[in-house]
Formats: C-alpha cells, sequence, structure tokens
C-alpha cells in the first residue's frame, strides 16, 4: 500500500473516530489489539509486546507496538510492528505497508 495514501486515510478518517474527549487509554489499547487480530489469519495465536498508546505529532491517538502470529503454514511469522487507530480499516501492519516506518515515525514516536 502506497504510504501517502495510507497517511491520508489516517489523518482523514480520525476526527471522527476520535471525535471523544481523551479516550480511556487502556480502552484505546484494547481496541487496538483487537483491530490487529481481525488483520491476522490466525487471531488466537497473537502474542504483543511493547504495547502502548501514543498521540503523534498531530496529536492523533493511536495504539502502537509489535505482534507476532502464526502464519497461512502454521509458524510463527516473528514480531513486527503495528499500528491501529482503533479501527480494522485504520490498522496497519509493518509487512504489509510499503515504507511502514515513515508512519511509524509519525504517529508513534
Amino acid at each position: 500500500m502506497n504510504i501517502f495514501i495510507v497517511l491520508i486515510m489516517v489523518i482523514f478518517s480520525c476526527p471522527t473516530v476520535f471525535a471523544a474527549t481523551s479516550p480511556d487509554k487502556i480502552v484505546w489499547i484494547d481496541k487496538g489489539k483487537v483491530s490487529v487480530k481481525a488483520k491476522l489469519k490466525d487471531p488466537e495465536s497473537v502474542k504483543f509486546r511493547n504495547v502502548y498508546f501514543h498521540k503523534g505529532v498531530d496529536g492523533i491517538p493511536m495504539t502502537c507496538g509489535e505482534v507476532n502470529s502464526k502464519n497461512g503454514y502454521g509458524g510463527k511469522s516473528g514480531f513486527q510492528k503495528f499500528i491501529s487507530g482503533g479501527k480494522a480499516d485504520l490498522t496497519y501492519l509493518q509487512e504489509q505497508v510499503k515504507d511502514f516506518d515513515i508512519i511509524w515515525q509519525r504517529f508513534c514516536n
């Protein structure tokens, strides 16, 4: 997926998703984890690490972290970074997005 399309989707979709004031960080992280699981082939095998809530340079709340799960062959694919805006269509996995590190820098650092 083109990095600029991803950035535009996140920035313009977020105001409607984030209309509530100051979301509870724990609830937000849980929504992010559920959204990540929805993007994976074997959601029951998911392991998370280094998961945190962050408002990036645009002030948009995100769940950021790393996830590992079984791939289509039944083996673990290794930890990869993810970014979630709280919905599956606003959730991005490192292996699925070209130039993912640019998005990570903007929303998770």
